[in-house]
């Protein structure tokens, strides 16, 4: 039986999945099939325009529609070499991807089930599809051939046990993996769990002022904060425990970084500018290979990955800079783009993150917020932060949005020595 028959019978056995009645609008580059009341967003990508003809047809027999009118969009190549980072390699664009088509299909989850069935393909994302294969180049990863200026810290509390074994969180593993020098930053009382997986001197025990504060991480963070004031260095990262790994994006292609770089880049960065505290890594998620914008996010919110100078605005004698209970990130960037200065978040080096809540030191304060539900969190920032913010249902639960647009005219200060760094980049 060929090809063809085989995906014939596939859909002549889903066509009760199908409506013969139907209303389907197709615009550029999207088929809404609008008589699905609950339906959602699929990208269909295709190496080749042969591919998504074929594509195109499967969807007719199986819609019983003509889609003659579709037309494809391409990935839309932008100028992300402008601003600030200009200079910094990586974010080019594949000749292969930019020939590769896209079609949008809005459509409910059966059909998403159903299409993929009938294109003989894994479900990998509910979100797109590749057919019949993904453009990959055989490189995954990547690493710049240098080492990190300032110390790293890594916050952690209840994170030493996971998938039936003791193994140390996620965050550390990642910095085993590319032989990058850490800290850990633990309560006394679970010092016996994290030594397990963990090398006694890489591990820092939070003093007993820092302790039961029923502020989440704050204390540990300000505990971190003072501590390299103590030692007179110039800036240092903390990290969440919960990131599992860092990607940077060329190639349109999301490659593994292993090496110190991840961290390098943001330094030089912070080092170029004179009135830059806060520089981080973007998330994952929100930067997809296939999406570029420029290299530096402008008066981004710093979280998770974040290299702070020592000498940044305090808030008391004590010299905290964080405070609260809940979102201390968000708190700190926007006391400091408040006070009109600038901050880097980088979009071409990004953090893997899982998502924010699961089990660990934040659990409990996550779950007295009306068990996850975000209100108090929101709550919190509007009492400091409501000239520029507002409480907006996003991701299933109440979630802050920030007004960037009065951040806009914050400018970097460039020092006398400004450096275009370029760094030794393999792929492998």
């Amino acid at each position: 039986m060929t090809e063809e028959n085989t995906m014939e019978n596939i859909i002549e056995d889903l066509t009760e999945l199908t409506i013969t009645e139907n209303k389907i609008k197709i615009r550029k580059g999207e088929i809404d099939i609008t008589y699905q009341e609950k339906r959602s967003r699929i990208g269909i990508h295709t190496p080749t325009i042969k591919d998504m003809e074929k594509v195109v047809k499967i969807l007719e027999k199986y819609y019983d529609c003509s889609f003659e009118d579709l037309q494809y969009t391409y990935i839309n190549k932008r100028d992300v070499k402008k601003g600030e980072g200009y200079y910094l390699q990586g974010f080019n664009y594949s000749p292969e991807y930019l020939k590769s088509p896209t079609i949008k299909l809005n459509c409910s989850e059966e059909d998403k089930v159903a299409i993929h069935e009938i294109l003989g393909i894994k479900k990998l994302s509910n979100k797109w599809l590749w057919y019949p294969n993904k453009i990959e180049k055989k490189e995954q990863f990547m690493k710049g051939n240098t080492t990190n200026k300032y110390p790293i810290y890594v916050i952690s509390k209840g994170r030493f046990y996971r998938n039936r074994k003791y193994q140390a969180p996620m965050t550390c593993q990642y910095l085993e993996t590319i032989g990058v020098d850490y800290k850990i930053v633990i309560e006394p009382r679970e010092e016996h769990e994290y030594i397990k997986s963990i090398s006694k001197d890489k591990i820092i025990l939070l003093p007993d002022k820092y302790l039961n504060r029923n502020q989440g991480s704050i204390p540990a963070r300000n505990y971190v904060h003072h501590l390299n004031i103590h030692n007179k260095e110039r800036a240092y990262w903390i990290l969440d425990d919960n990131i599992c790994d860092y990607h940077w994006l060329d190639n349109n292609q999301r490659y593994k970084v292993r090496d110190a770089i991840t961290f390098r880049i943001i330094e030089d960065l912070m080092d170029n500018y004179e009135n830059v505290y806060l520089a981080a890594h973007q998330y994952k998620m929100f930067r997809p290979p296939t999406d570029y914008s420029n290299n530096i996010q402008h008066n981004g919110r710093c979280f998770s990955s974040i290299l702070i100078r020592t000498d940044i605005i305090t808030l008391n004698d004590d010299r905290d800079i964080w405070r609260g209970k809940y979102n201390e990130d968000v708190d700190l960037s926007l006391r400091i783009l408040k006070l009109g200065l600038p901050t880097i978040l980088l979009n071409l080096l990004t953090a893997d993150k899982i998502k924010t809540g699961g089990r660990g030191g934040n659990h409990d304060i996550y779950t007295e917020d009306n068990n996850h539900s975000g209100v108090q969190k929101s709550r919190s920032l509007l009492e400091h932060h409501a000239d520029c913010i507002d409480i907006v249902p996003r991701y299933g639960r109440m979630h802050h949005k920030i007004r960037t647009i009065q951040f806009e005219n914050n400018k970097y200060m460039r020092v006398k020595d400004f450096k275009e760094n370029q760094y030794n980049i393999e792929y492998y």
